[in-house]
């Protein structure tokens, strides 16, 4: 997943590759490249791959959390500088891979990550309640490869992708969820 913000610098998060001891897998490192200077900064994660996510407290930053292993997510970054990853094919809190539906947001200035929305374990089906209001209960189901964006006004919304629908049936999936931050 990748992201560029407002001061031009790119981030990257995971994907499929080479951890430091070059064993291939999926892996949950945090990089942001300045082009003023031409250099790599390795920002969070770890360095070895298919590590499980570290979930810590709903809603709450902390320097030990950190999404597990993944690809195939979506990403943005909202008006204030915070980059949100949502979903991919990857590992949850318990070591299991699959699709995931967990949102985190990056804090740049505190280089902390929080665990947001979303489910703890992968392969979770869609929670739809009515069209076109927000309960609680509500939650895109487990997914990858889908199409993300976030508005003017900084709500986060996503289309679609290859994962769960609410009967947990795994579908090439036509439905679009935004999230107010």
């Amino acid at each position: 997943t990748a992201w560029q913000d407002a001061t031009g610098r790119f981030w990257l998060f995971g994907g499929t590759g080479y951890g430091a001891a070059a064993i291939a897998g999926q892996l949950n490192d945090l990089w942001m490249y300045d082009p003023a200077t031409n250099e790599w900064t390795w920002v969070a994660g770890g360095a070895t791959v298919d590590q499980a996510g570290v979930f810590g407290t709903l809603g709450t930053a902390s320097p030990s959390n950190n999404p597990g292993g993944l690809y195939g997510g979506a990403g943005w970054v909202d008006p204030t500088g915070k980059l949100w990853l949502f979903g991919g094919t990857g590992y949850d809190a318990v070591g299991t891979m699959g699709m995931l539906n967990d949102l985190w947001k990056f804090d740049p200035a505190t280089a902390q990550w929080t665990w947001t929305s979303g489910n703890r374990t992968a392969n979770r089906r869609g929670v739809y309640g009515p069209q076109g209001k927000r309960y609680l209960t509500n939650n895109p189901g487990g997914r990858d490869h889908l199409a993300g964006w976030v508005s003017a006004g900084g709500d986060l919304w996503l289309f679609g992708g290859d994962g769960y629908d609410a009967d947990g049936l795994r579908n090439y999936i036509n439905d679009m969820w935004r999230y107010v931050r």
